[in-house]
């Protein structure tokens, strides 16, 4: 197997990471989700608490003068009742609503939008019973222990220290009024929910952060998997290297293929040799169909040979042309006179044949 007795040391790569997602290997921080829940809840309940108060009165006015008529049968019991149901129903529907929400852009806040058919199967290893006691001993259920044995003495520290702050206040809520006491109770609620949403918030970062290690760790690779990865991803090296051969043998054939359409070939004179076209009607300059040096050089100059190309020694501007103009492209301006004057003798030549 690749990587053993290596350490996993290097950081897992983006084909790796792409592999996990696709396998259901997601980033998961349950406490990041419960505390984005809890805290939707805190707010939805904020905004429609006076909407939900209101109604609550209602509906225990209503109790409290109830219509007689309807005990008069069954079916009209029933249909009390259905009522009375489904109006609850309706408006507890926006706290469900907001908490569903919440909860699903939590996940996908931490994990991203993934579809993975692969999570989905169905595996008989899972049904082992030791496969779920080994899970249920593992360091992980251990964190998990820890974690929510942490969380629940943090939340209840929290919890304590605000009500022992007011202890003195609960002691005056018996000289209050009705009204006044529910207004002092729901203060004190209130606030300790949200000591207790601030707390949750801290928990919920330091879990997300250990998660995030966590999964990151468990999916390192050895320098051997890296390697391997890169040669699945990229090819082997010695492949690659003979396709880029063959690539430039291609290139190579199809430019000594132009060799017999240029005006003019320039050598320097065994090293380097570069072909120009001109055609004055259809070109503004020169241009470079052909150029190489050393054996690609004497190529040249043996296909011009062949095909009747004025051949002419010109080293410094062999060189030039050479060093500093690409395939295909025209020859820069300042080089315009050099070549022309070459031009022109090769054009005087081929007259006075």
């Amino acid at each position: 197997m690749a990587g053993t007795g290596q350490n996993k040391t290097e950081q897992p790569t983006s084909r790796r990471l792409q592999k996990a997602r696709e396998e259901g290997q997601v980033l998961q921080s349950q406490e990041f989700v419960s505390a984005a829940t809890l805290l939707t809840l805190v707010g939805s309940t904020a905004l429609l608490g006076p909407w939900f108060t209101r109604w609550c009165r209602t509906q225990i006015g209503a109790g409290l003068q109830p219509d007689t008529s309807v005990m008069d049968n069954s079916q009209a019991f029933i249909a009390f009742l259905n009522g009375r149901a489904i109006d609850a129903m309706l408006v507890m529907t926006p706290f469900f609503a907001a908490i569903v929400l919440a909860g699903v852009a939590a996940s996908l806040a931490v994990s991203g939008l993934q579809y993975s058919p692969k999570a989905l199967a169905w595996k008989i290893e899972n049904l082992s019973p030791m496969k779920g006691l080994k899970q249920l001993i593992s360091a992980e259920s251990l964190v998990k222990l820890a974690m929510s044995i942490l969380k629940l003495t943090f939340i209840t520290a929290i919890v304590w220290f605000y009500i022992k702050e007011r202890l003195e206040l609960l002691a005056t809520f018996q000289w209050l009024g009705m009204d006044q006491m529910l207004g002092a109770i729901g203060g004190l609620i209130l606030g300790a929910v949200i000591r207790i949403c601030l707390g949750l918030i801290v928990i919920a970062a330091i879990d997300l952060a250990y998660h995030k290690w966590k999964y990151i760790e468990n999916l390192k690779m050895t320098k051997q998997e890296v390697r391997e990865e890169h040669r699945d991803t990229e090819g082997a090296p010695e492949v690659k290297s003979r396709i880029r051969r063959k690539q430039y043998e291609a290139a190579m054939q199809r430019m000594l293929q132009d060799v017999p359409k240029a005006s003019v070939v320039l050598v320097n004179p065994t090293h380097v040799a570069v072909a120009l076209q001109y055609d004055g009607a259809s070109m503004k300059a020169p241009v470079v169909v052909a150029k190489g040096g050393d054996l690609m050089c004497e190529k040249i100059k043996d296909i011009a040979r062949s095909y009747g190309v004025p051949i002419i020694r010109r080293p410094a501007l062999a060189r030039e042309l050479f060093a500093t103009v690409k395939l295909g492209k025209p020859i820069p301006d300042k080089l315009f006179t050099a070549v022309a004057e070459v031009l022109a003798l090769v054009y005087r030549l081929r007259k006075n044949r």
